[in-house]
């Protein structure tokens, strides 16, 4: 099995596993991994000079884990966030910050994302962390995206432009952690994966 059929079967396998939980279990779970998220960030101090945290988040959809207590934990120190939207006609994505749950519309398919005319991220650079989404994650890194590419593209964006990438951190339900996650060359790997019940440092 190619390394491709190997992903889009674990996908389908992942999104079925994960649709599983209750709402009641994914809330549940979805805030005791995001306190364990925002203790990590805490530790690391990033913001520990003075300028401001920046965080790039995924807006949660459907039965993705909800991100939303660390996007307020970063609203809340004074901190910086920006959302994706996606320009699926060029396969990249334009970053724009948002100051309240409040600014996000729906797009299509019904994901919520930033008006066009909310303001964009100019500095790549200025990206502190990034809460990377996806369907599955394991202890060295890897990750299963769902199949878009759009954020192996922004990686590489990072490192074109900026020379590094942010601190990359999954906040996943612990069903997601699996054993490994089939990986091609260009597949970018996560610094960190924080569950409910254990934290993975990667690097």
């Amino acid at each position: 099995m190619t390394v491709q059929a190997h992903k889009a079967e674990l996908r389908k396998q992942m999104e079925a596993t994960r649709a599983l939980l209750s709402a009641e279990e994914r809330a549940e779970e979805s805030a005791r991994a995001c306190a364990a998220a925002i203790r990590l960030l805490e530790e690391r101090g990033d913001d520990a000079d003075g300028r401001t945290f920046t965080l790039f988040s995924y807006v949660p959809f459907r039965t993705e884990l909800d991100v939303t207590p660390v996007m307020l934990w970063c609203w809340n120190r004074g901190g910086t966030i920006v959302v994706p939207k996606v320009i699926r006609e060029h396969k990249l994505m334009s970053l724009h910050q948002i100051q309240s749950l409040d600014e996000l519309e729906s797009g299509r398919w019904g994901i919520r994302e930033p008006a066009m005319s909310a303001p964009v991220l100019e500095r790549l650079e200025d990206i502190d962390c990034v809460l990377v989404p996806g369907l599955a994650f394991d202890g060295k890194g890897g990750r299963l995206g769902y199949g878009g590419g759009y954020y192996d593209a922004f990686m590489r964006m990072c490192r074109e432009n900026t020379g590094r990438e942010p601190f990359k951190l999954a906040v996943a339900f612990d069903l997601q952690l699996i054993s490994e996650v089939p990986m091609d060359h260009f597949d970018f790997r996560t610094d960190a994966v924080v569950t409910d019940r254990r934290t993975c440092l990667i690097r």
